[in-house]
């Protein structure tokens, strides 16, 4: 019997509310097709057990991975979730987001001084994130996921995702994990009191690493929990390394 299992989902079609076209101005949002990996039997630490409800980490992919094929998310990671699922009994939801949008409300330009940064400094409508968090709140139910065990992590505009969804709902999620993703530093006082774990290249000229290390400064302040890992020489694909971070399964799962 296989030790997890590995959806293809089209299923929660219960998601196709709020997908219809709005007309407040809102730009409608497209069917979000979502990958969910599923433990059973698992053999790790956290074995699979009646009386143990699993965790949940949701995972959102970088703007490289948008698109409706359902499979694109995928490309990154994909180890790492099913050893998350297979030995720590942690249902992963990994859903992609369509070609045209974003799971955060930032955006970037070059000027005579560089590659900069603008992101909101406030909570901005954000229409993909409203179905995400039907999806998010659905497989809680279904999964019969712990409520005290949901994390959260994603990878340059999933990076930004999560701190978006971090400052959405503050203190929601147990744990949250930022790959070469960036935010307004305003988000440290209005994320709650998640722990966080940023990594990032020190050579990213896609997502400049100076956002995360002031952002990471700001959460040190306010006492909140939160690490900050720089890889010397590494460009923006700091994800390879942060994915075999020995520490980040044992920290997620504490």
């Amino acid at each position: 019997m296989k030790k997890f299992k590995f959806f293809f989902t089209l299923v929660l079609c219960l998601l196709m509310i709020g997908l219809r076209a709005q007309t407040n101005g809102i730009t409608p949002v497209k069917p979000l097709p979502f990958q969910l990996f599923v433990p059973q039997n698992a053999t790790g630490p956290n074995q699979v057990d009646p009386k143990n409800k699993k965790a949940l980490l949701v995972f959102l992919h970088g703007s490289g991975e948008r698109g409706s094929d359902n499979k694109a998310q995928l490309i990154h990671g994909a180890e790492f979730f099913k050893r998350m699922a297979q030995d720590h009994n942690t249902a992963v939801l990994v859903p992609q987001c369509p070609e045209d949008l974003s799971w955060h409300n930032g955006y970037s330009e070059m000027t005579k001084k560089g590659k900069i940064y603008h992101y909101p400094k406030q909570l901005k409508t954000n229409s993909v994130l409203d179905v995400l968090e039907k999806l998010i709140d659905s497989i809680v139910i279904v999964q019969e996921i712990d409520t005290a065990k949901i994390k959260i992590g994603g990878l340059s505009m999933g990076g930004m995702g999560t701190l978006e969804l971090l400052r959405r709902r503050p203190g929601y999620f147990q744990r949250a994990f930022v790959i070469c993703g960036g935010g307004h530093q305003a988000l440290a006082r209005q994320v709650g009191p998640t722990p966080i774990w940023f990594f990032h290249g020190e050579e990213d000229q896609v997502v400049i690493p100076k956002y995360a290390k002031r952002l990471y400064r700001k959460l040190k302040r306010k006492g909140i929990e939160t690490k900050l890992t720089l890889y010397p020489g590494v460009d923006h694909s700091s994800w390879h390394l942060a994915f075999n971070e020995q520490e980040l399964i044992p920290w997620l799962t504490r």
